[in-house]
């Protein structure tokens, strides 16, 4: 694509360590790009460099329970009392695993119990399941139940749900299930220690380097996964095609599900590109920041994966950020989200590919 750089300008600029790749694919074919303002050489190809891809977890997360459920294991229409004996709670008799999977179940963005500030760096680490257990013990939020609300901790507690259902952790359900039927071997949550090497460090919005989340405790289904661009760009084929083993699933978190008063998605946020749906979803660590969307219509979609957060992650990075100010008398770079690159990005692919197709009509018409 001609004008990428173009594109990508204003996300890569004044960002010092930045390392964004990108993966654009069209029919069966993927290009990648990448853009690194780093001086620190770097051997290993972009496209298996190894990133957190944080919430694009909760999609691979909600395709794990339709496998399951295709497995009759559990049902999606499960309620989520059923699998939490240890929290005697009539309000988790009311809302099923479906609610969790598609961010109706009222729960909030967090557990009402979980203090961030205990460990800013990671602030999943410390939270346990005793922790969990003590939350859903009163938690009651009947009146949102059908309403969309984002939830971390709803995801969490799906994810953890899945691991005690079928005796395995989350990275043996997503070997089984996703990452070996689709070939995506760079794609876990806990690395090996050759995936070591290749995962990148991650920077908060300031350009401080940050700290990995290693490890997401009983978060893993939420925001755990690492992957990259190569095997996210495998992902995306596998959803635009019908020719792998997870076709049928995939296909099937693609329908939407009327829930209350609007559609939901297994997983899946749904958007409007050129007058065009989009399926798409975005994630974001202290030190990494993702998006992934396709267009069915178009047989097109898009990765872009970038080791700096969009948000900072301590009021340490807030005081950094204002003493740059007072010495270069500029203002700070502020962390801003990927997505909106990614979008430019989706859109320009898909305007070219329908120039393609206008060209080739009026090639054929003139024959």
């Amino acid at each position: 694509m001609k004008n990428i750089h173009n594109l990508v300008s204003d996300y890569t600029k004044d960002k010092k360590h930045v390392q964004l790749v990108i993966g654009m694919i069209r029919e069966g074919d993927v290009e990648y790009y990448s853009f690194c303002n780093s001086k620190k050489k770097n051997t290993i190809p972009p496209e298996h460099r190894l990133f957190e891809i944080g919430s694009i977890t909760k999609v691979f997360t909600s395709i794990l329970l339709l496998e399951m459920e295709r497995e009759k294991l559990l049902s999606s229409d499960d309620i989520v009392g059923k699998y939490v004996p240890n929290a005697n709670n009539d309000y988790l008799n009311k809302i099923t695993l479906k609610n969790l999977a598609t961010h109706t179940s009222g729960l909030p963005v967090l557990a009402t119990n979980h203090i961030l500030s205990k460990n800013r760096s990671n602030p999943y680490l410390t939270y346990t399941e005793e922790d969990l257990t003590a939350f859903l013990s009163t938690a009651d939020f009947t009146e949102n139940i059908g309403s969309f609300g984002y939830s971390n901790i709803g995801a969490a507690i799906l994810g953890n749900i899945l691991c005690k259902v079928s005796g395995h952790t989350y990275d043996e359900l997503l070997k089984k299930y996703i990452t070996s039927p689709l070939k995506m071997n760079e794609t876990a949550v806990m690395l090996d220690s050759e995936q070591n090497g290749r995962f990148l460090n991650g920077h908060a919005s300031s350009g401080k380097r940050v700290p990995h989340w290693d490890d997401l405790s009983i978060h893993e289904g939420a925001g755990g996964i690492k992957s990259s661009v190569s095997d996210l760009s495998l992902f995306v084929q596998a959803n635009l095609n019908g020719d792998n083993l997870v076709a049928s699933t995939l296909q099937k978190s693609h329908l939407p599900i009327s829930i209350g008063n609007s559609n939901r998605y297994f997983g899946w946020a749904e958007d409007k590109l050129l007058d065009q749906g989009i399926l798409w979803h975005n994630g974001a660590t202290a030190g990494f920041n993702s998006y992934l969307a396709f267009s069915k219509e178009h047989r097109a979609g898009v990765v872009l994966l970038s080791n700096y957060s969009f948000f900072s992650n301590s009021l340490i990075d807030y005081y950094i950020s204002q003493l740059m100010k007072w010495i270069t008398k500029k203002e700070p770079s502020q962390g801003t989200m990927i997505d909106s690159t990614g979008k430019k990005i989706l859109e320009a692919i898909i305007s070219s590919k329908t120039h393609e197709n206008d060209r080739e009509f009026h090639s054929i018409g003139k024959r």
